[in-house]
């Protein structure tokens, strides 16, 4: 076997020790990592006994005479129990975990049970590598859980979107379709209704690449990079992702103090949020217009989008801003939408430090307010 430590009293004690035995040759020793994979590689050892914190590193010794001498059975040697150089250790390939103070017959007995390909551990050693172990288990059972959950939400995603894109896509090509086997027999209003179709179509399919790319990009940002950002300027981004038609069923009504008060936000996706809850508003308005109001506080302004159409559920309150939530009003899915949107607008303001919330419209309908921490001065945070 070969014996590596960093002290030459250690190297010689374990010699005395493991060479009293007369089943056992000790054909190298060595003090660094570098040195033990040397000697590996010339001796080819049965057994080699590493420091785990010789210089250059116990494991970095494993990983090595592994290499070099793959038949090699690696006992580890340390003077304390560290659940890093145990993991480190075993994901080398050592076969036993030893502390150095351990009894001599338990040593030599690890020793001859490597050869055999039965791993030791000292005592001291076991009762927390058990503990360890049974950590990790519950959270290898948790993990499991949630990817489970990730794969039936990965695969309910899927099949919305398809369904959602094959939407828009199938009014584009009809529109195709129409045209080239009209032959100048369209009118001028049958023209413009066709492209008035495709304009809305497209605007639907941009927006649902805009959401999804909001959702990759809040699960890239760590934390949400804002600055101080007119109100106004945020809505006028907004508004400009929905058709001429769909702007004239929006009946915006901000004072001029509160459109250009500043506020704390990351431009693209507080005009996204904005977006999202317009465009669940416009669903479900009821040939009525949304109506888009503010209320400024010294700490905040809340933006409320209001709709006439015929409000939430009860029994549906609770989850509205849950993932791939729609709101049904019969055993039939009448409104378009992946599901996402009033999940994805209540992540963007919490992630901005504000928040979303749902209220009930007088008269009828839902208010959802979006509220965005003020800004007292126009300097950029992070």
């Amino acid at each position: 076997m070969l014996i590596a430590d960093d002290l030459p009293l250690v190297v010689d004690a374990l010699t005395e020790l493991l060479g009293g035995d007369p089943s056992i040759v000790i054909v190298a020793t060595a003090n660094d990592a570098v040195a033990a994979v040397e000697a590996a590689a010339t001796a080819r050892p049965d057994v080699a006994l590493l420091d785990v914190r010789m210089p250059g590193g116990g494991g970095v010794a494993a990983r090595g005479i592994r290499e070099v001498s793959p038949d090699t059975k690696i006992v580890a040697l340390s003077a304390q129990f560290d659940r890093g150089s145990v993991v480190d250790m075993v994901r080398a390939g050592a076969i036993g975990y030893l502390i150095k103070g351990s009894a001599p017959g338990e040593i030599i007995a690890a020793i001859h049970g490597s050869v055999r390909g039965e791993s030791n551990l000292s005592p001291e050693v076991t009762g927390k590598v058990m503990q360890e172990l049974g950590r990790s288990l519950a959270r290898a059972e948790e993990l499991s859980t949630e990817l489970v959950e990730l794969n039936r939400m990965k695969t309910e995603l899927v099949q919305i979107l398809a369904h959602e894109l094959f939407t828009p896509i199938t009014t584009i090509q009809g529109t195709a379709a129409t045209l080239a086997v009209s032959e100048g027999r369209l009118s001028g209003e049958d023209m413009r209704a066709l492209a008035a179709g495709v304009e809305r179509a497209a605007r639907r399919l941009r927006r649902l690449v805009a959401n999804i790319g909001a959702v990759v990009s809040l699960e890239r940002e760590s934390a949400l990079p804002t600055q101080a950002i007119p109100l106004g300027s945020v809505l006028n981004d907004a508004l400009g992702e929905f058709a001429a038609t769909d702007e004239g069923a929006i009946d915006t009504q901000i004072p001029d103090e509160l459109l250009v008060a500043e506020v704390w936000a990351h431009q693209e996706l507080a005009s996204r949020a904005f977006v999202l809850v317009t465009e669940n508003a416009l669903d479900f308005r009821d040939d009525a217009a949304v109506e888009v109001r503010a209320v400024g506080t010294d700490r905040e302004i809340q933006l409320e989008v209001s709709d006439h159409g015929p409000g939430i559920p009860a029994d549906q309150r609770d989850r509205i801003f849950e993932l791939f939530t729609q709101v049904e009003w019969s055993s039939s899915r009448s409104h378009e939408g992946l599901g996402i949107g009033l999940y994805l607008a209540k992540r963007i303001m919490e992630a901005h430090g504000g928040w979303l919330d749902l209220r009930d419209h007088e008269g009828g309908g839902a208010t959802f307010v979006l509220a965005f921490p003020r800004a007292v001065a126009a300097v950029t945070r992070a």
